[in-house]
């Protein structure tokens, strides 16, 4: 080991080491907060001037109980500042931590240009030794077959001029129970004392046990099993819900069921679609490089089509129940309730939600509700959210939950049916409300893998 590399570590023991934590969000705030709080100065960068300026105003704009209750202290003490400049971040930093985004462009494939740009950059940085982590997702081989020729570019060697490791971000966005300092952490470094480095940091700001692999190139491959994994079990149990419907077997209780193995079977559920910023966009960083790799991934694309049409599934089987109901669906008016991907938290990107809107209101009078999202913008039409359920759901046919928001398991039902048109119908996509209590306030029940 190098004389540079064991003075890095002295000053991660010591927590005389400054972080440069490179885009502010749901991974790059809550990773500040975890460093900061364990003793290293941070430095956060990212070209938003208004993340920067909330930052340094302390305030918290990303859903993180954890990120919310200590990042204004840490900002008052000094702690955590952030910056526009990547250049002033990275120069004084000796660990930088990239958490910028990789999302899909429009045909598709990854798009590495925030990585690579960042990467640029910081190839003028490297004056004094450093140790470099990607936290980004990406595919197996990013980190060595891109990320590194990007930093060696200014005549540095991985090695003698900085230490290089992957380490896949596992943020749970909204989730109180697990914060960034309770998960597991992986790190594979581009040789082992990179690994190591990267190893002794993050053991250091973690109260989780950190998982050191052989390879950056393992590590993520890890990130992308985990997401790929949900993706493809979440299509299997929404192509069995649709399945079990049509055979008038409540397939959530036979998941409840399946539940009680205690080894071998892993309980997923369905719902309607997919949502969120990584697992339906992970498993098509998988296609990219099988497809390079002359490789055909079936089982992601069977997956795929089968979670792109559960949004679809809903609104003709909702059209189906209104039909039999002799119901004329000219006028008929639709309570939405969410517009979130997931429960409690306002993030509404590829929310299966926003897709049933879009197809419900070529049909139907849509009047949406969500605690978390004021209003969301589709197709041009901008809609807003309603104050309170009471006011969804005035003169309504139909309430669709569509977000398995806490507060839709809270609201008592029976003071809403008696505000909607008769013989009302609740349909629950997201399985948070029963059958019978559903019925005995007054509705006609509706559910996602039941009959």
């Amino acid at each position: 080991m190098s004389n540079s590399w064991s003075q890095l570590l002295e000053r991660i023991d010591s927590r005389t080491a400054v972080v440069c934590v490179v885009g502010l969000g749901y991974v790059g705030v809550p990773l500040s907060v975890a460093a900061a709080t364990a003793g290293f100065k941070v430095i956060g960068a990212d070209v938003d001037r208004k993340k920067v300026d909330q930052i340094n105003m302390g305030v918290c704009y990303v859903e993180d109980s954890y990120s919310e209750k200590l990042l204004p202290l840490l900002v008052q003490a000094g702690k955590i500042r952030a910056t526009t400049s990547l250049e002033e971040g990275a120069k004084l930093a000796d660990i930088v931590i990239i958490c910028v985004p990789t999302p899909l462009d429009k045909k598709g494939d990854p798009d590495l240009s925030y990585v690579k740009s960042v990467s640029r950059n910081l190839s003028r940085q490297l004056s004094s030794f450093k140790l470099i982590v990607l936290e980004s997702t990406s595919f197996p081989g990013t980190t060595e077959k891109i990320v590194q020729p990007l930093l060696e570019r200014g005549a540095k060697k991985v090695g003698e001029d900085f230490a290089l490791a992957y380490s896949p971000e596992r943020i749970d966005y909204g989730n109180p129970k697990f914060n960034v300092t309770s998960i597991p952490k992986v790190v594979g470094g581009i040789d082992e004392a990179s690994t190591k480095l990267g190893a002794r940091f993050y053991g250091a700001i973690l109260q989780a046990p950190v998982i050191s692999v052989s390879s950056p190139a393992v590590a993520e491959a890890t990130k992308m099993l985990e997401n790929t994994f949900r993706y493809v079990n979440i299509a299997l149990v929404n192509e069995l819900a649709v399945l079990h419907e049509s055979l008038g077997v409540d397939f959530i209780e036979a998941i409840e069921a399946a539940a009680t193995k205690p080894f071998g079977f892993m309980a997923h559920y369905p719902g309607p679609g997919i949502g969120g910023h990584c697992v339906p966009k992970d498993p098509f960083y998988l296609v990219h490089v099988a497809k390079k790799a002359g490789l055909r991934l079936r089982l992601i694309s069977a997956a795929t089509a089968v979670n792109k049409m559960m949004p679809v599934h809903v609104v003709e089987r909702l059209v189906r129940v209104l039909k039999r109901n002799r119901k004329n669906l000219r006028g008929i008016r639709v309570a939405l309730w969410g517009l979130a991907y997931k429960g409690q938290v306002k993030d509404t990107r590829r929310s299966p939600a926003i897709e049933i809107l879009k197809l419900l209101r070529k049909k139907f009078k849509i009047q949406v509700y969500d605690p978390f999202v004021p209003s969301v913008r589709v197709n041009g039409i901008t809609y807003e959210s309603s104050r309170t359920p009471e006011e969804s759901v005035k003169d309504a046919d139909c309430i669709l939950i569509t977000t398995n928001h806490n507060m839709f398991r809270e609201v008592e039902l029976s003071k809403l049916a008696p505000l909607m048109k008769d013989t009302p119908i609740l349909f629950d996509t997201r399985g948070i409300r029963s059958r019978k209590e559903c019925e005995r306030a007054g509705f006609s029940y509706l559910g996602t893998g039941r009959p």
